[in-house]
């Protein structure tokens, strides 16, 4: 594969794990407000409140993910110098 290949190939990495992450943060914003407009103590809201805090994994995922991808664009920064 060519070296501008990969390069491409890189930036699609990019773009794609931070649509991710935008996407992630805005299923979090909104599911923190919607499970705080639940009747507190429901049975519905201890049900539904796992869906906005039970997201550890995938928070960890999104700042390794993060360092990852700085590590990415630092690399892609230095083949264009």
């Amino acid at each position: 594969m060519s070296h501008n290949t990969n390069c491409i190939i890189a930036r699609h990495i990019v773009d794609e794990f931070n649509a991710f992450k935008a996407t992630y943060d805005r299923y979090l914003d909104r599911m923190d407000e919607l499970v705080c407009l639940l009747d507190e103590n429901s049975e519905i809201q201890r049900a539904a409140r796992f869906l906005a805090v039970g997201t550890d994994d995938v928070t960890k995922f999104t700042l390794n993910g993060k360092q990852v991808v700085s590590g990415i664009q630092a690399m892609l920064k230095e083949e264009e110098a």
